[in-house]
């Protein structure tokens, strides 16, 4: 066992056994699901607990309870201690609230019954090549969380901590000295924002995204120490592209639009830059590497096939993709993974 817990395919583990684990992957999944929905990792947060405390603080058995922590730390989310006590691993930190990278809301939002309703019409996606998730439920998903905020709250949840990552990582990475305005189109809440204004001061900012996700706009953005030189643009793409920025961001938007969205958007920014040769794009996205190794963007391209019709792209589709829209690709590199920085000029 290493410090991150076993491992999901331990040497030892022959082929059928591996692909036993992948189809009953809801043996795990969902205790790991509950628990979450148990905040059983915050209740944890402060030091191991037994079993039976722990079922008294969530009001469940603690039989049952017992057997589901058993089950997630065979995966090395939990971990049972020789006492009969349980405690939080390096992993299962990332299901508490507030924390650096926390994935609790992001596991939420996966386990949710409109998503997982999608998914179970995946043949009807590989039959009709369109997207599930307005069969299923009645709406596009962008709508559908535009009509239920409880789940756009946990949407908007599950990626800000990983955002804030990437903005971290983005300011070791990039050079905004030069940079007078920076665009985040589709940016959400505003975590990339703002992290890019409080790192430095003598930039400006505009926040686009839809009505309803600019209006819960962090505070800091709308009435805090950051409101002066922020503008609110509400608006969707690919059709409220603001003027006047000298760096236009798209971080994980994109592929979320179906191809035609995609090609629009990224023409209807090259024309708003116009002949400003110093401009750029900066999309933050998954790319699908070469080969057969483990990759997340592998992953994610399924769920945007399955809940938006989108898609994850290569390199090298990036390349010609950005080429038809008179970019130029000038950088693709990991940043916090599994997310790429490609950066883009006017060719």
């Amino acid at each position: 066992m290493n410090d991150t817990g076993p491992e999901v395919f331990p040497e030892w583990m022959p082929p059928h056994l591996r692909l036993m684990q992948l189809v009953a992957a809801k043996w795990i999944t969902q205790p790991l699901i509950a628990l979450t929905r148990l905040n059983i990792a915050d209740l944890l947060i402060s030091g191991p607990r037994t079993v039976e405390d722990l079922a008294d603080a969530c009001g469940v058995k603690s039989g049952p309870l017992h057997r589901c922590l058993r089950a997630t730390a065979a995966v090395g989310v939990f971990a049972e201690l020789g006492d009969g006590r349980y405690s939080l691993t390096p992993m299962g930190r990332h299901l508490t609230s507030g924390t650096e990278l926390s994935l609790r809301d992001f596991t939420l939002f996966l386990a949710d019954e409109s998503t997982t309703q999608s998914f179970d019409r995946i043949l009807d996606v590989l039959r009709t090549g369109r997207p599930s998730f307005e069969d299923a439920n009645g709406k596009a998903l962008f709508q559908y969380l535009d009509d239920e905020p409880e789940l756009r709250a946990v949407y908007q949840g599950a990626w800000a901590p990983l955002t804030a990552g990437v903005a971290k990582a983005l300011m070791n990475t990039f050079d905004f000295t030069d940079t007078k305005v920076v665009a985040d189109l589709g940016g959400g809440t505003g975590t990339l924002l703002r992290t890019i204004l409080d790192t430095h001061p003598h930039i400006t900012g505009i926040l686009m995204d839809r009505p309803e996700v600019v209006r819960q706009a962090h505070p800091d953005l709308t009435t805090g120490s950051l409101a002066n030189r922020v503008e609110l643009a509400a608006g969707s793409l690919p059709s409220d592209v603001p003027p006047d920025a000298d760096i236009y961001i798209i971080k994980n938007a994109l592929h979320c639009l179906d191809a035609e969205t995609v090609t629009a958007t990224l023409r209807a920014v090259r024309a708003t830059i116009g002949d400003r040769r110093d401009a750029r794009l900066l999309l933050i996205e998954s790319v699908i590497t070469p080969g057969n190794g483990y990759d997340w963007g592998r992953f994610v391209d399924i769920e945007v096939m399955i809940n938006c019709g989108g898609r994850i792209h290569t390199r090298d589709e990036w390349d010609s993709l950005l080429a038809s829209c008179d970019f130029t690709l000038t950088e693709a590199s990991e940043l916090l993974p599994p997310q790429w920085l490609l950066s883009a000029r006017p060719s």
